[in-house]
């Protein structure tokens, strides 16, 4: 075989074209959904690392190549995490490197061990194939639920949301299809670079001709079904995050959010929702912000004798074993006809986003007063489990806060009384006009595909709107300019309780190849050949 030289680089020429490689499959996710660079980025890795597989060492050879292809597709992928450094403030910005390169080689670790584990194993044809998809599907369930996961960007992620190839997420759930990703990239090699196969062209044509297939009939068929007694005013403002970091710019971003929330057609609407973020430093059970809940009592009873409910992100605390906890949560507050605030409900984040909200051993950092990025505060507390609620006048559903929504079956389970809708408030302020508010609505989509659940999204300077049970974005508002939707809530279909299970099935089937694989012994045919 005349093996090109995209194979046999070695050295740091090996790992700059291993981050190229990787960087270059972002192009697959959103705001592009390029997938076809995606499939193709995955074949060329997967050729790699067939090719070091025949050399000394293999499981090294393998952990490197596979490290650096990661390094730049986690780096490339999530390098908007810089921004929150620069919104918190100058004294952040020096971290800023460290911090992002940190997070991507962490996420690559998981990858880096997939690639040793597949180039020792040294097999080729079908097999080879199937291991690749096995030991990657491994990675990716581990990068999301591994000290507490960050499942951003699945392989699965590179369809949009709504269209027909992501609807099998329904029965597969989103570690299915990238496990169903992860086999096309891997055909795919195998059809490149070692030619004259019929089958590794069927593997990787077939796959994408079925889900298409499926995801066209679904969509075909869809048909949706709307409360006509929900009214939703879902509010966005435009703003800097750095804005929302010092009280005087704070309060006047809130003063445009209250003037827009009471724009014409208010007395039809029956819950208000601002994002999270929109309020800086509002929260606590007692409510601490008596002027915020007078201007909104005064706006929204102005001739209203039912104020609608107004959801929105508040910060809450508690004693706790001799210290303050603070908690992130979704809060429902009613209004009297005479504007006098009560709290109807919340529903604290589970999910934080570490070093970010939450720290671990955050009683030792609270004590030499480690600064956060997203907040003023020592640390963030998770609540202990996650729980549906029953918001006024809305049916049963599931708060998810920001980045929450990243985590499949999250949603709680609850078999007699289901949640009927997931409620996703988020601050996507921190990420500026990167990519990464568009690959957070992606994301949240999904979750309405795979629960069956529409999705009621509140970003601030993200895409805010409402997004069906298909993944389809129903109604969006405009980010560039202060804006509301106003909007019907529409019905799920029936709740999908099932993709846990399939998360489990998956790491069952997965660990068992691997583990076939690794008793197959060296492979008969070889790349060279």
């Amino acid at each position: 075989m005349n093996v090109p030289f995209i194979l046999r680089s070695k050295g740091w020429r090996g790992r700059g074209l291993g981050l190229v490689l990787g960087a270059l499959a972002v192009l697959g996710h959103a705001p592009f959904h390029f997938w076809p660079v995606t499939l193709i980025s995955f074949a060329v890795l997967y050729a790699r690392l067939q090719w070091v597989a025949d050399e000394d060492r293999p499981g090294r050879r393998g952990f490197s190549v596979a490290l650096w292809w990661a390094v730049g597709y986690f780096a490339a992928g999530t390098f908007w995490v810089g921004s929150a450094f620069i919104e918190r403030g100058p004294e952040f910005i020096p971290v800023m490197p460290f911090m992002v390169a940190g997070l991507a080689f962490l996420l690559a670790f998981f990858w880096a061990l997939a690639g040793a584990f597949f180039a020792r194993a040294r097999l080729a044809g079908p097999m080879a194939v199937l291991a690749f998809t096995a030991a990657f599907t491994l990675a990716e369930i581990a990068r999301g639920n591994a000290f507490g996961g960050f499942p951003w960007n699945l392989t699965a992620y590179i369809f949009e949301a709504g269209s027909r190839p992501s609807q099998v997420a329904r029965w597969m759930g989103a570690y299915g299809l990238s496990a169903l990703v992860l086999l096309m990239g891997a055909a795919l090699g195998q059809a490149i670079f070692w030619r004259k196969r019929v089958w590794p062209f069927a593997v990787t044509s077939l796959p994408l001709l079925v889900i298409y297939g499926i995801g066209h009939v679904r969509l075909s068929n869809a048909e949706l079904e709307f409360h006509d007694d929900i009214n939703l005013r879902i509010v966005s403002v435009p703003f800097k995050q750095s804005e929302m970091m010092t009280p005087d710019t704070a309060v006047g971003v809130t003063n445009q959010f209250i003037r827009a929330s009471v724009s014409p057609g208010i007395k039809d609407v029956s819950h208000l929702i601002w994002p999270e973020g929109a309020v800086r430093g509002f929260g606590g059970p007692a409510m601490d912000d008596p002027d915020l809940l007078y201007a909104m009592g005064s706006a929204l009873s102005d001739g209203d004798t039912t104020p609608p409910v107004w959801l929105m992100n508040s910060l809450q605390t508690e004693i706790e074993q001799g210290r303050r906890r603070y908690y992130n949560a979704s809060v429902a507050i009613i209004f009297d006809e005479n504007g006098v605030a009560a709290v109807a409900g919340s529903n604290r984040k589970r999910k934080l986003v570490a070093f970010g909200e939450h720290i671990p051993m955050m009683d030792w950092f609270e004590d030499v007063q480690f600064p956060l990025i997203s907040t003023n505060l020592a640390s963030i507390s998770p609540a202990k489990t996650k729980t549906l609620i029953d918001f006024p006048g809305l049916p049963r559903v599931s708060p998810q806060l920001c980045y929450e929504v990243a985590f499949p079956g999250l949603t709680p389970i609850d078999l007699e009384n289901p949640a009927e809708f997931i409620l996703n408030q988020s601050n996507d302020a921190w990420f500026g006009r990167s990519a990464g508010p568009a690959q957070h609505a992606n994301i949240a989509r999904y979750r309405a595909i795979e629960t069956g659940l529409p999705i009621v999204r509140a970003a601030s300077n993200g895409i805010s709107g409402i997004f069906d049970p298909y993944g389809r974005v129903h109604g969006k508002v405009a980010v560039t300019n202060v804006s509301f939707l106003d909007t019907r809530l529409i019905k799920p279909l029936k709740f999908n309780s099932k993709i846990k299970l399939i998360e489990r099935l998956l790491l069952l089937i997965s660990l068992s190849t691997c583990v076939i694989s690794s008793r197959i012994g060296r492979r008969g045919v070889g790349p060279r050949r």
